[in-house]
């Protein structure tokens, strides 16, 4: 378990070789740390920014590399260099240092073999492997290596309903023509926006649309494209519009029924505006107004109005009413009528 273990002069090397740019980007080198150490210090690094891994080189001279990271709402992307070095995740880390995330490792330049226990997998340069973070695997990189390797967390992919993609080892091209290599390189393209967030811009609503970007991008990428945002706003409201008397219709039901998370539903409706719960209450209220000042709805009380309209109880219904309209439900009808 010693690589397990945090050092004091490890975390010393590490706070020393790290620099940070005007958009929060950290960036770590190891030519300046101690040799004996770079293996080390690599390791913490990934542990901090990635996930837990045991790294090593052919070469005396460690790990010797550069790693530029950006941690967005939990997603983690890093662009790194180096030499000639593997970076194993055990069994041991997978299970004690557990992160639950499906890993991007694009190759942009040299090669890499990725081995999870089965057969070598050969991984060149314009293609990307995917794979589980808590499913032990080695990674060996080549001399002069570049990739961009990414972690992104399955509580994310749960707000789209993808929780379980990407659970086996796949690779694919992000370079050449092709519905999937240009998907792939798409979400290279968007993950590559970590490192480019707008100096000034309020870091919470940087990191909410670089998610929901990143989660569009992957559901392209996995064949089930759809604007996340626009498409599920559209089926939600029509999902309220059919179940408009059911007094049980609450965020809860729409987002089970749509396949989404309480909390991506929530940030599609802030994307336009409004809430679920203001959604449900404005619907209810214009369907109200139409069955009191049209023909259809003239031979109902207004507490059937009210009723039908999905308003539990009719003193209910008229406060919110004329909260909305300024006028009772019978004032609006009345008014109607003698106009």
């Amino acid at each position: 378990m010693s690589h397990l273990l945090r050092h004091p002069r490890v975390d010393s090397q590490l706070e020393a070789a790290v620099t940070r740019d005007e958009h929060g980007v950290e960036t770590i080198s190891t030519v300046d740390v101690e040799p004996t150490l770079r293996n080390a210090v690599w390791e913490a690094r990934n542990r901090s920014h990635l996930l837990g891994l045991k790294a090593s080189s052919p070469q005396q001279t460690g790990v010797v590399g550069t790693m530029r990271s950006a941690v967005i709402n939990g997603l983690s992307v890093a662009d790194i260099t180096g030499n000639a070095h593997t970076v194993e995740r055990t069994p041991e880390m997978a299970q004690q240092l557990r992160v639950d995330s499906v890993m991007f490792t694009f190759v942009l330049a040299g090669e890499s073999f990725h081995f999870n226990g089965t057969s070598p997998v050969l991984v060149k340069q314009g293609e990307v492997a995917i794979y589980d973070s808590d499913t032990p695997f080695l990674l060996g990189f080549s001399e002069g290596m570049h990739a961009i390797v990414a972690s992104v967390p399955r509580y994310h992919l749960a707000d789209i309903g993808m929780q379980d993609a990407f659970r086996n080892l796949k690779v694919m091209q992000h370079n050449g023509n092709g519905v999937d290599s240009e998907s792939t390189r798409h979400l290279l393209n968007v993950l590559t926006d970590a490192f480019e967030a707008p100096v000034g811009v309020n870091p919470h609503e940087f990191g909410e649309t670089f998610v929901e970007a990143t989660l569009q991008a992957l559901r392209r990428l996995s064949g089930q494209a759809k604007d996340s945002t626009k498409d599920y706003f559209t089926e939600a409201m029509a999902l309220i519009q059919r179940h408009l008397v059911d007094p049980d219709l609450s965020v809860d039901g729409i987002a089970r029924a749509l396949n989404l998370s309480q909390r991506h539903l929530s940030r599609i409706f802030s994307s336009h505006g409004t809430t679920v719960a203001q959604a449900i209450l404005q619907v209810r209220l214009e369907n109200a107004l139409t069955l009191l000042t049209t023909p259809e709805g003239l031979h109902l009380t207004a507490a059937q109005v009210g009723q039908r309209s999905g308003f539990g109880s009719p003193s209910h219904f008229s406060r919110v009413f004329r909260n909305q309209f300024g006028m009772s439900p019978t004032e609006a009808r009345r008014e109607q009528q003698l106009g």
